[in-house]
């Protein structure tokens, strides 16, 4: 695999680029880039003031000032998501300790949970499992029992609750997300069998709320994320594999057979615990992005920039085979413990070829903001998807004079397969 340090550009002055000279440059760039290259840096203000939607990214805030599980989620961002805290001056506040109810828990109890079901049947937020387009999997307790609610934000409807569980779990023992095509909620929890102490896979049925399987898992520190080439039938997982703490497998569900395994993820630890934060496909799926960062608190450090700050690692993996294809490193003011996973994850582009990363350099403390050129690979199928997502804006893909699957296929819908 190959290694690489986030790079310095020193091919001009970006910061003083308009938005349309961003367009251009990359454009100029991209043609004879080599994949990794590095294509545009800016500051993170400069990102913001429109250099990231110039550069085709539609998701441009990389920085929050949430707390990881009490105002964010792995899965969702407070900021990200525009999440507006509501007035805490309500008296149904005076009844309830503040200090574990969290802006996220606010909102969605007081905006989307039945008034029947808060305060009559008891039920209560914790926080958001997971979301994918409108729908949102919350986690509710009632009478000190885990349970799991769908809400369709388009709708405004509360669509039922489902995986009722013995006991309640706190957030940080829990892990979900929803299949690409919206009908399956694949979760990871601890196990509430007799004598069980690790943690099991649920995979549910959303229309009908029903489990469909469950499997235990060799590693409580497991993470997966769906395909999103495949509707319901592929995920990649860390640490599926017994005696394997330092894998990546693919795996068909619901049967969790194992296609392919990688058993070395990490080149310099035995264990992907606790370095690893996050597991995510690119958009086509053809690539694995595993983000790893220095373990422990840094809180102190990102507040006073007195110390070093937090070394981030992505390797990329193959899609299809689960291969180490390469490594992109990093410096980021940010404690991996606490914050937001927004601050130091990488985004992509709305075609899905680059990457941008949000980093430090030891010598300032400016945050700056890297975009490379991320690896072509597929059909030239997909080759054509990403000269047209290049082309067009996000908005008009589905207006475009083409059949519905392509124009699903354009916006990397699974059910065109």
């Amino acid at each position: 695999a190959c290694r690489m340090g986030a790079q310095e550009s020193r091919n001009g002055n970006y910061g003083l680029m308009g938005a349309s000279a961003v367009v251009a440059n990359l454009n100029k760039q991209v043609q004879s880039a080599r994949p990794w290259s590095l294509l545009h840096q800016c500051s993170l203000d400069q990102w913001n003031s429109g250099h990231g939607a110039a550069a085709a990214f539609s998701e441009t805030t990389m920085t929050c000032n949430g707390v990881l599980f009490k105002d964010c989620s792995p899965a969702f961002c407070i900021n990200r998501q525009g999440l507006l805290n509501v007035n805490k001056a309500e008296p149904f506040f005076s009844f309830r300790r503040k200090s574990k109810f969290t802006k996220m828990a606010e909102h969605f109890e007081y905006n989307h949970i039945p008034a029947h079901l808060s305060s009559i049947q008891n039920f209560h937020v914790n926080s958001v499992l997971c979301c994918q387009g409108h729908t949102v999997i919350l986690h509710l307790v009632r009478n000190l029992m885990t349970q799991f609610g769908i809400i369709d934000l388009k709708a405004n409807k509360f669509l039922g609750i489902f995986g009722n569980q013995r006991v309640e779990f706190i957030n940080e023992a829990l892990i979900g997300e929803i299949s690409p095509d919206g009908t399956l909620c694949l979760i990871k929890l601890p196990t509430t069998k007799i004598g069980g102490n690790g943690f099991v896979f649920q995979l549910y049925k959303l229309s009908t709320r029903e489990l469909i399987s469950e499997v235990d898992l060799a590693y409580n520190h497991a993470l997966f994320v769906f395909d999103p080439r495949c509707c319901t039938t592929r995920i990649a997982v860390t640490s599926f594999v017994p005696n394997e703490d330092n894998s990546l497998s693919l795996v068909r569900i619901p049967s969790w057979d194992v296609i392919a395994t990688n058993s070395r993820v990490d080149d310099f630890n035995s264990s992907l615990n606790p370095n690893l934060k996050n597991l995510k496909f690119s958009r086509d799926g053809h690539l694995i992005f595993a983000v790893m960062i220095t373990s422990g608190c840094h809180c102190k450090e990102k507040k006073a920039r007195r110390f070093r700050p937090i070394d981030v690692s992505v390797y990329v993996f193959d899609g299809d085979t689960a291969h180490t294809l390469h490594c992109v490193q990093y410096h980021r003011y940010a404690c991996g413990q606490h914050s937001c996973l927004v601050n130091y994850m990488p985004v992509f582009s709305e075609c899905g070829s680059r990457m941008a990363i949000v980093l430090n350099d030891l010598e300032t403390p400016i945050d700056h903001v890297q975009i490379y050129k991320l690896p072509i690979r597929g059909s030239l199928q997909n080759r054509c998807r990403i000269r047209i997502l290049q082309t067009f804006p996000p908005e008009t893909i589905k207006n475009l004079p083409l059949p519905c699957r392509l124009i699903n296929y354009l916006r990397f819908q699974p059910d065109y397969l």
